[in-house]
């Protein structure tokens, strides 16, 4: 054993001393660009859910300088893209000038690695998985369009080293024992990939649409979003691989005297990791022989009330359904508008139960004259049987996020950006008074919120979980520099106790603080990340330092 960990120690001391001269060169690189370089055009595969430059357009609107248009429905379609980029004249980054607006154009050859030196660490970067040790990554894209349509290619393959680190024990053998540690038989979220390095190639941000005014649809593995987060959002995120699906949604808000609604519905399949508590046929068989394989729907309506100048309120659903033989059928197509109420579903002789879904109401609003924005969401993961149950237990496995942005400085041709937000869904004082699950967990559909083992919704965790971060954010013509601090409650173990008595190590925490640097170049764009933090209490146990390091580079055609 101790010859092991000596072992493990050496490898990661080598990952760390081949990573870490790389990083700072890389640093050093970035900082001596020529200041004169002109930036490189900027493509739709830039644009990805999530990414760098959509989160800059998020600030221009906040700032006034691109028009006001609903964040809370994305991915973004071309037609979208290009209003809010073609408005972007006088930003630090000009996009006006920059974008290619060809029929058919090339995206970045993006090349990243991660370094983790203790244990997996990582949030919202999609299919890719930063175990312990280095990963590496590679995508590329491909864009085009034609009238009201486009489509997109952007593959992405990764490697992790995913080097040994010490799992929690879960009482599983053989695969599973890798599986989450305190709920290996409610959810899908492996600890690790595995007992070797992991390796994927995925289809990343692909897709092929149709873009109207009035309407949008498409078929696409592309991720989406749902709500205002710009970090922990409940619903719906980039944390994990997209699935295939299908959409169809309004092209842009449209009126409905009281204000302009927009809505996007989407249906699509899901998939489980190797180390899934649930094995057998990919069909749904019983609750005992739930299937490998999900459905999945979800359905977001904004409204953007008349005479309330940048202000979005939304609701959104989203439902992992059992795969049946015969799905999907016509009450496949029909979940998204079906009742709310668990109380209802039985009268009308739906899934009794078997579904798993999960809803949230939101509100975002802008003050661009302020250079400000203001939003939350309230979210729960089960259903409620009435009207009458919501009102008497309205936290029952509730989650709630609140955040802001503000636009501190903005002179010389450079924006600060001051932002904060958090996300909350450990246990209410509901506890006292009736049985309490867990967030993203599931009795029945046994994978949870989850497509290939990670996380749709928030990274911070599953059952009882919280995350906040206040980051300051400078954006200057030839790049981006942020720093952050950041605080994640990755589980809780215990109940309310009956004595007074106090567990120190009943909740698992990372405290982190981090800087990165992006800079433009004429043909290369290239950034890294450093984030150093403290695990205290890791799996109940002792606290484990770890550092995070990202290199990335962007090569453009």
């Amino acid at each position: 054993m101790g010859l092991k960990k000596a072992s493990e120690a050496g490898i990661a001391q080598t990952c760390f001393c081949t990573v870490a001269p790389l990083a700072l060169g890389v640093c050093l690189a970035a900082a001596s660009l020529p200041l004169n370089a002109q930036p490189s055009r900027v493509s739709m595969a830039d644009f990805a859910t999530g990414s760098e430059m959509e989160s800059y357009l998020r600030v221009m609107q906040m700032g006034g300088r691109v028009p006001l248009y609903p964040w809370s429905i994305r991915g973004f379609s071309r037609r979208e893209i290009e209003r809010l980029v073609t408005a972007d004249s006088t930003g630090p980054w000009k996009l006006q000038q920059r974008f290619n607006r060809a029929r058919l154009a090339a995206g970045p050859l993006a090349l990243g690695a991660t370094f983790n030196s203790a244990f997996p660490y990582g949030a919202n970067d999609g299919p890719l998985w930063a175990g312990r040790g280095l990963t590496v990554s590679a995508t590329a894209g491909l864009s085009g369009h034609a009238g009201p349509f486009s489509f997109a290619l952007a593959p992405i393959a990764f490697s992790a080293r995913n080097t040994a680190f010490d799992l929690l024990p879960n009482g599983r053998a053989g695969a599973q024992a890798f599986n989450h540690g305190s709920f290996p038989n409610a959810i899908d979220f492996p600890q690790r990939f595995g007992a070797s390095s992991y390796s994927r190639i995925d289809p990343g941000a692909s897709g092929i649409r149709f873009d109207s005014n009035p309407l949008t649809l498409g078929i696409s593995t592309t991720n989406q979003w749902i709500g205002p987060a710009t970090e922990y959002p409940f619903l719906l995120g980039t944390n994990a691989p997209g699935f295939p699906h299908v959409f169809v949604g309004t092209g842009t808000p449209f009126n409905i005297w009281i204000g302009r609604a927009h809505a996007r519905v989407t249906w699509g399949t899901e998939d489980q990791s190797d180390y899934s508590p649930v094995a057998g046929s990919a069909r749904f068989i019983s609750r005992a022989e739930s299937g490998t394989r999900r459905l999945a729907t979800h359905a977001t309506l904004l409204l953007l009330p008349r005479g309330v100048t940048g202000l979005e309120v939304g609701f959104a659903r989203f439902i992992h359904v059992p795969y049946t033989v015969g799905e999907p059928s016509g009450d496949f197509w029909r979940k998204p508008f079906k009742v709310f109420f668990l109380k209802n579903e039985y009268a009308q002789g739906d899934s009794a139960g078997d579904d798993n879904q999960l809803a949230s109401m939101f509100i975002r609003w802008v003050f661009p004259r302020a250079g400000f924005e203001l939003y939350g969401e309230r979210g729960y993961e089960d259903q409620f049987y009435d009207l009458r149950e919501f009102f008497q237990n309205p936290d029952h496995l509730r989650e709630y996020m609140l955040g802001f942005q503000k636009i501190v400085r903005d002179e010389g041709g450079c924006l600060d950006v001051l932002k904060g937000e958090l996300i909350n869904f450990q246990r209410s004082t509901q506890a006292l008074i009736r049985h309490e699950g867990g967030v993203y967990l599931h009795s029945t559909l046994r994978q949870g919120h989850t497509n290939r083992g990670q996380l749709l919704g928030a990274s911070s965790g599953a059952g009882a979980s919280a995350a906040s971060v206040l980051s300051w954010t400078r954006y200057s013509p030839l790049g981006r520099t942020t720093a952050t601090l950041r605080r994640i409650v990755r589980n809780q173990r215990g109940d309310y106790p009956e004595t007074e008595t106090v567990d120190p190590k009943g909740s698992d925490v990372i405290v982190a603080a981090g800087i990165e640097r992006m800079r433009f170049g004429q043909r290369i764009d290239i950034g890294a990340k450093f984030e150093v933090m403290q695990n205290l209490n890791r799996n109940f146990s002792h606290d484990v330092a770890n550092l995070n390091i990202e290199l990335t580079a962007r090569l453009r055609p």
